[in-house]
């Protein structure tokens, strides 16, 4: 099993999902109808390790109309996979600690994630435990952490930047909390995804903005003749 911050032992598959959803809904509770900081989120949530706290962060990057949190929660989500690499705890910066969370971004995120994890709870189970189990599955564990919390830090405006990264870190979460080495495979599979994705917005757009500089000076030229 990979060693996380504050989490020497965890629960076999079929018992944790469970208590994910317990603590997740426990914030309700924490906020009591007002906002919670992330410094706060994290006070409670640590206790499982640090893992949960990153579930949570990376949860409002599958919701639509969340604004405001890509940078801090992508860069605390990438701290914190800095600190699985090196089995150091985590510490975040604090303009990151300060961000607000409003009590109804709360309600709807904690909501979503735990019927995130009650759908993934029927297809998880203890398997290809050698993906979870060692010094270099933990580094190539943190190493996935790490890339899918830079990628959701990206202020890009192009489709599914978000969701990717997102579903991969979800995924290598889940699979190291619940010991599933498939669901940590795919998440690294999606990790990967993400940046090829990104790539290949990047290719195609450096080869059609030359394209439509192109069409564009020909239709200028062919304005000014006319006209």
């Amino acid at each position: 099993m990979i060693d996380a911050p504050d989490a020497n032992h965890l629960p076999p598959a079929e018992e944790v999902l469970d208590p994910i959803s317990a603590d997740l809904h426990s914030l309700i509770a924490v906020a009591n109808g007002g906002p919670l900081s992330v410094a706060e989120i994290e006070q409670h949530l640590k206790e499982r390790g640090y893992a949960l706290l990153v579930l949570f962060l990376a949860a409002p990057f599958l919701i639509p109309n969340i604004p405001g949190l890509s940078v801090p929660f992508g860069l605390a989500i990438t701290l914190i996979g800095v600190a699985f690499m090196l089995r150091r705890r985590p510490r975040l910066p604090a303009f990151v600690l300060r961000k607000k969370v409003e009590f109804a971004t709360l309600q709807k995120v904690i909501s979503f994630a735990a019927r995130l994890i009650a759908r993934l709870e029927r297809h998880m189970k203890p398997r290809m435990k050698v993906l979870v189990a060692g010094p270099v599955m933990t580094s190539l564990f943190g190493l996935g952490i790490v890339s899918g919390g830079f990628f959701l830090a990206l202020p890009l405006p192009i489709p599914l930047t978000n969701t990717l990264p997102s579903i991969a870190i979800i995924f290598l979460i889940t699979g190291l909390l619940c010991r599933d080495g498939l669901i940590m495979l795919a998440g690294h599979f999606m990790g990967i995804a993400s940046w090829a994705y990104l790539g290949m917005w990047i290719y195609f757009g450096a080869r059609l903005l030359p394209w439509l500089h192109a069409r564009w000076d020909a239709l200028w030229n062919w304005m000014r003749h006319w006209f």
